[in-house]
């Protein structure tokens, strides 16, 4: 048996069960989950925000890292073409299906029509495929890598969520030049490893906006241009600070990492002209207005990113077995600890942007 977190109806909250666990699917892996990090997404989905993309029941969590304990029959050798046995550390893409048209002919498989995602559900009884439990079945369509060993548990985990979304969205914009004003808007997850990211590609300045100041605080070994703080300034300061800044251009790149709507309001307004914004953050379903005359005659790129393939999965561990130490990221990513038992705290801090990561070890 594995005790793990389920989600059977939105009034009753997420509740621990012993679920059975079955051997290995074809194709895929039985693991031992040793660590598992909490996305606001999670806290979303308890609440049923996305109870139009959820699917009850299901097994909580989406982000882990874990010990391969069974190998199912077929799986062989991770997605670089190296062995894979019993007792590798792994993380697992979700299980894009690579025979749709978006996989197979469009090569956008974040966009495949017959994923369902690790800790989106169903649970149907025959696997356990949320992370928020003992053991995780990985299934045949899911691609797997073996994790560095210099990368804990908890970092790892964090890297197949918010690391591995930065990793897609800068792929997605091209490669950071070393001229390259950069604009970071939110310091969520996201936002403080996207900031890392472009640290680590070289840009001439980066500056990172949000709250509260004591995620904004804890970067302050890197170096950073400037960091900015919401919650004691207006829109109009903060655009005009990043216009200060930047010689009175604008940013050659701005990743709105944020979330709500005002984030892409501002956004828009601090890029330079001819400039790009990649919209990373919004997911609050509202319609934003957007003077799309200003856009034209300010020649702007607007982009858009989803999720991430297994390549960025890969982008993002090399990221940190290179860069961790240097920028010390799993003590400003990776928050406090909790036990299954104590998922429901770990949600709530969640909710209230009181931690950045909060630390599953089931």
């Amino acid at each position: 048996m594995s005790r793990a977190v389920t989600l059977t109806g939105y009034d009753g909250g997420p509740v621990v069960e012993d679920l059975a666990v079955g051997p290995a699917p074809a194709g895929g892996a039985l693991v031992r989950v040793d660590a598992a990090t909490v996305c606001g997404t999670d806290v979303h989905i308890a609440d049923g925000t996305f109870d139009h993309l959820a699917r009850l029941p299901l097994v909580m969590g989406h982000e882990g890292a874990g010990t391969v304990l069974e190998l199912g029959a077929g799986l062989e050798r991770d997605a670089l073409g190296d062995p894979l046995r019993p007792g590798d550390r792994i993380v697992w893409a979700h299980n894009w299906c690579g025979r749709c048209y978006f996989c197979a002919v469009a090569k956008q498989p974040t966009l495949c029509e017959n994923t369902m995602g690790y800790g989106w559900g169903p649970y149907t009884g025959d696997a356990i495929n949320g992370t928020f439990s003992e053991h995780l079945h990985v299934s045949a369509d899911s691609r797997v890598l073996r994790v560095p060993e210099s990368v804990s548990a908890p970092l790892a985990s964090a890297t197949t969520c918010a690391l591995r979304t930065v990793m897609h969205a800068l792929d997605r914009t091209g490669r950071i030049r070393f001229s390259d004003d950069v604009v970071v808007l939110g310091a969520g997850p996201v936002g403080v490893l996207a900031a890392a990211a472009a640290v680590a590609a070289g840009a001439h300045r980066v500056i990172l906006i949000g709250a509260p100041a004591s995620r904004l605080a804890a970067t302050v070994r890197w170096e950073l241009a400037a960091r900015i703080d919401i919650s004691a300034t207006l829109p109009d300061e903060r655009i005009e600070k990043v216009r200060d800044l930047t010689g009175g251009r604008g940013a050659d790149l701005v990743l709105e990492c944020a979330g709500p709507p005002d984030a892409f309001t501002e956004g828009i307004q601090m890029v330079r002209r001819g400039g790009t914004l990649m919209v990373i953050g919004q997911a609050h379903g509202r319609t934003v207005p957007v003077d799309t005359t200003g856009m034209k005659v300010r020649q702007l790129s607007v982009l858009t990113s989803l999720s991430a393939d297994i390549s960025h999965f890969h982008d993002a561990l090399r990221f940190c077995e290179r860069h961790a130490a240097r920028l010390d990221l799993e003590s400003v990513v990776c928050s406090e600890t909790y036990t299954l038992d104590s998922v429901g705290d770990a949600l709530a801090a969640m909710r209230a942007g009181a931690e950045m990561k909060p630390v599953i070890l089931p």
